[in-house]
């Protein structure tokens, strides 16, 4: 699987490109330095003003460059969270083939989802992949989708008509346990066990016919 999301930002934003003048192009290059060292020592949400000063330009041309804070995102990070996003996906893609079991799948999408959530722990780039103001799916994020739609269906889980967005919903789940401030190591661990549980028990056939049930007696009563 691959992902392509080089140069790109998200869906409705121009994406940056490097100016071809001389002068522009070096700004160019000193703003994405400074903002790569500006997030680094004071996250993502640095303030920009900061970027700006520690590139020694003005914030005009900082916006004259990247119009938004997501834009900037993309420029210095792009290439970073492609290569971890399909380092993630080419792991996913050694899922045990259909039909060796259903329980070496669920292992397999266990150990998966513990190194997508340690890898977001560490990767603040990541992280911006799930983040609230990332509203419309990236590639990386559809690329992450895919991925775990494909250990689902080895693990004989038919999410629902709409498999993407389950395993979407699945992923943002799991980021948001894991970057969580009011979960221990230990405390974060069970979380994540009891999300699969969960989705382990709602692809088990049979389960929700119990409520269905009750629901059709209620209204013939």
């Amino acid at each position: 699987m691959t992902v392509d999301t080089h140069g790109r930002a998200e869906p409705g934003e121009a994406a940056p490109r490097r100016p071809r003048r001389l002068d522009a192009a070096r700004n160019y290059d000193a703003l994405v330095a400074a903002a790569r060292a500006e997030f680094q020592e004071n996250g993502s949400d640095a303030s920009l003003k900061a970027v700006a000063r520690r590139a020694g330009v003005g914030i005009a041309t900082l916006y004259r460059n990247f119009p938004t804070r997501t834009a900037l995102l993309t420029a210095v990070y792009a290439d970073d969270v492609a290569d971890t996003v399909g380092a993630l996906c080419r792991t996913a893609s050694t899922a045990p083939a259909a039909g060796s079991g259903a329980e070496q799948a669920w292992r397999t999408l266990a150990d998966w989802l513990d190194r997508f959530t340690r890898t977001v722990v560490e990767d603040a780039a990541l992280r911006e992949v799930f983040s609230p103001e990332a509203l419309c799916p990236s590639s990386c994020r559809q690329a992450l989708s895919e991925a775990v739609t494909e250990l689902l269906a080895h693990a004989g889980t038919a999410p629902c008509a709409h498999p993407g967005a389950e395993a979407d919903t699945f992923l943002r789940a799991a980021v948001s346990l894991a970057v969580s401030p009011l979960l221990t190591g230990g405390e974060r661990e069970h979380a994540l066990s009891l999300l699969l549980d969960g989705l382990r028990y709602h692809g088990e056939p049979g389960r929700h016919a119990g409520p269905q049930v009750t629901k059709e007696r209620s209204a013939h009563e």
